[in-house]
């Protein structure tokens, strides 16, 4: 089945995300805090497991749209003359690498357990009609990049728009513009987008601290809510 009408546009998205936090988290809406990727799980009805889902950071993380099974390695390790194991996972779970968790990096791990949530929240009535794939595998190269055309392959714009509908609810726009332009001391919001400058980077990653995520998610978030004029090169 044809992604094309379950695609959605920018506005959506960004009303999709504050439809979560005003549902949920109403504090985020008018000031800056991290949040709590599980307490997202646990709100819209989810569990979540860490399991070493592949021997290496290949695959980040699944999503279970319905029952169903998947390898997993003991301790990680791939041993030669030793495979894996199924094991099953119930409709509603999230699946998180356990390697994510054992590098001990918050910020890797805010991302990746939100962009799971985000595929939860966005894409179960696509995965409904895939009745031979009841889960969304995520690897590595998935959780980058919040730009699509409607010409990309299907499940490569499902992945962008998971990327920018976990960015919107882990950064909300007004929110967030608002903590950016006081961080570098303007007075006032620019009614339009401004250059970006090298200088910038301190105050991006000072907003990044705040929101216990990694430096470039919040630069390409400050790009998608025209913070930023965007290049024509720049995706």
């Amino acid at each position: 089945m044809s992604y094309s009408r379950f695609v959605y546009s920018k506005s959506e998205l960004e009303e999709l995300a504050d439809s979560i936090n005003r549902r949920f988290f109403s504090n985020r809406l008018i000031g800056v805090s991290p949040l709590d990727p599980y307490d997202l799980v646990e709100k819209i009805g989810c569990d979540v497991e860490w399991k070493y889902i592949s021997p290496d950071e290949s695959i980040l993380g699944m999503t279970f749209f319905d029952d169903g099974m998947w390898f997993i390695w003991e301790n990680g390790e791939c041993v030669p003359g030793v495979l894996p194991q199924k094991e099953y996972f119930k409709k509603g779970t999230v699946v998180i690498n356990q390697m994510v968790l054992d590098k001990q990096k918050t910020e890797n791990e805010n991302w990746v357990v939100t962009h799971e949530a985000s595929h939860w929240i966005k894409d179960q009535k696509f995965f409904k009609f895939q009745e031979d794939t009841p889960f969304k595998i995520c690897a590595k190269n998935d959780f980058e990049g919040t730009y699509w055309d409607n010409n990309m392959p299907t499940l490569k714009l499902i992945e962008a728009q998971t990327n920018y509908l976990a960015a919107a609810i882990l950064m909300p726009r007004e929110a967030t513009k608002e903590r950016f332009f006081k961080l570098c001391r303007y007075k006032n919001i620019p009614q339009r987008p401004i250059e970006y400058k090298s200088f910038m980077r301190a105050q991006i990653a000072k907003l990044a601290k705040e929101y216990h995520l990694n430096f470039n998610p919040v630069l390409y978030r400050l790009y998608d809510i025209e913070v930023f004029e965007r290049k024509s090169n720049w995706r």
